[in-house]
C-alpha cells in the first residue's frame, strides 16, 4: 500500500506525539517536527512503513534515545498482563478456544502509538468476544491450519504480543502437530515487538521466536534478513498482525497470508473496505 496524503499528516502527528510523550520543550519539539517533515518530503511511491523506518531512527538520533517508546512499551505489557486472567476465562466459554484466542489477539491490536485513533484496551475486551469480524476468513483459515505443518505469526505491537502468545498456546492444544513461529522486528521501531519483549514474556515456550531483521513497522521483504526470508518462504500459513504488516503486504496477493487487525485509520479503512474500528481477519 503506497503512502497517501493522509499518511504524511499521520507521520507528522506521530512526531508531535513523541514530543509530548517525552515532555520536550517548545524548541526541541519544533526541531523534532522539522526532522520528521524533512524526512517525509523525500518520499512518494513507497509504503508508509518505509517512510517510518527512515523517520524514527532520525528522531532517535536527535533524542539520543534508541528505543523512543521503551517506558510506554513496558507499561503496555503490564496492562496486558493484568487483563490476561479475565481474558483466559472469556476464551474458555468458546467451543473452539482458538476462535476465542483469535479475538483476544485482535483486541490487543488496539495498543498502537502510530495511529491517529486510539482505543481503550479494557473496553475493547468487554465487547470483542461478541463482535463479529467485518471481513471474516477465519473458518477458511482454520480449515487450512488443520492441514498445515507450520504457522508463523508476524507480530506487531508490544502489549498485543501478550495475547499473541495466548493464541499460540491455544493453537498448540488444538493443532499439536503444527510447528509454530513468532516473528519480531529487528530493531526498536515505534512500539513494535522485538526479540527483547518476546523473550521477556517467554513466547519461546510456545513457539520459535525469529528475528525478521526488518527495521520497518511492518514486514518489508527488502529489509528482512536472508535467513529469515528462507524460513518465511517455507511456512505453510502466516498470520500478519496489525496495520503496518497489512500496509507492507496487502498488495502481494500471497494467499497463505492472513491479516488480523483492527481498522484504526481512514486510509486503511478505504483500502480494506471496512469502517473505522472494524475487526478484520482477511486472506491476502
Amino acid at each position: 500500500m503506497n503512502i497517501q496524503s493522509d499518511c504524511l499528516e499521520c507521520l507528522l502527528n506521530q512526531s508531535i506525539r513523541v514530543a509530548k510523550n517525552l515532555n520536550l520543550d517548545k524548541d526541541k519539539s519544533k526541531e523534532l517536527l522539522d526532522i520528521a517533515s524533512s524526512c517525509i518530503s523525500k518520499y512518494s511511491e513507497v509504503t508508509p512503513v518505509v517512510v517510518a523506518s527512515d523517520m524514527y531512527p532520525q528522531m532517535s538520533s536527535f533524542l539520543k534515545k534508541e528505543d523512543i517508546y521503551r517506558e510506554l512499551k513496558d507499561l503496555s505489557t503490564l496492562e496486558a498482563l493484568k487483563l490476561l486472567p479475565s481474558v483466559k476465562k472469556s476464551i474458555e466459554r468458546f467451543d473452539n478456544r482458538v476462535k476465542g484466542a483469535i479475538k483476544a489477539s485482535v483486541a490487543g491490536n488496539v495498543i498502537d502509538f502510530a495511529t491517529p485513533n486510539h482505543f481503550d484496551l479494557s473496553l475493547e475486551f468487554e465487547k470483542v468476544f461478541d463482535t463479529p469480524f467485518t471481513i471474516d476468513d477465519e473458518d477458511e483459515f482454520l480449515e487450512r491450519l488443520s492441514n498445515s505443518q507450520s504457522l508463523m505469526i508476524v507480530g506487531d505491537n508490544v502489549g498485543e504480543h501478550v495475547f499473541d502468545k495466548l493464541l499460540l498456546k491455544e493453537i498448540t492444544y488444538l493443532y499439536p502437530k503444527v510447528k509454530l513461529y513468532y516473528a519480531v522486528r529487528g530493531v526498536p521501531i515505534i512500539n513494535d515487538v522485538t526479540l527483547k519483549e518476546a523473550k521477556e514474556i517467554d513466547i519461546g515456550s510456545v513457539a520459535t521466536i525469529v528475528d525478521s531483521g526488518v527495521d520497518t513497522p511492518g514486514l518489508d521483504y527488502n529489509r528482512a534478513s536472508s535467513e529469515f526470508m528462507e524460513l518465511y518462504n517455507s511456512i505453510d500459513l502466516i498470520i500478519a498482525k496489525g496495520m503496518g504488516n497489512y500496509e507492507a503486504l496487502e498488495g502481494l496477493g500471497y494467499n497463505r497470508i492472513y491479516h488480523l487487525f483492527k481498522v484504526k485509520c481512514s486510509v486503511v479503512s478505504s483500502t480494506v473496505g471496512a469502517d473505522l474500528g472494524s475487526l478484520i481477519f482477511k486472506r491476502n
